[in-house]
């Protein structure tokens, strides 16, 4: 999954979250600490819900920009 790819993001299921950081974090060699791994995760799903969120309250005939982490 690319960093531009917003849809790919809002369709992760909290299963696959933690999957997601994992290739991502080794996709851009910033390994996550496996004591903050739990947090870090939690944060990208809250994140994927207010993505989620804020793309439906916007005008959806206007282009929702791509997600960069």
């Amino acid at each position: 999954m690319s960093g531009g790819d917003l849809s790919a993001f809002q369709n992760l299921t909290d299963a696959k979250v933690a999957a997601y950081l994992d290739s991502r974090s080794a996709e851009l060699g910033l390994p996550v600490p496996q004591g903050c791994r739990a947090g870090v995760a939690e944060n990208l799903a809250l994140l994927r819900d207010q993505t989620a969120l804020f793309a439906n309250l916007t005008d959806p005939v206007s282009a929702t920009e791509a997600f960069e982490p």
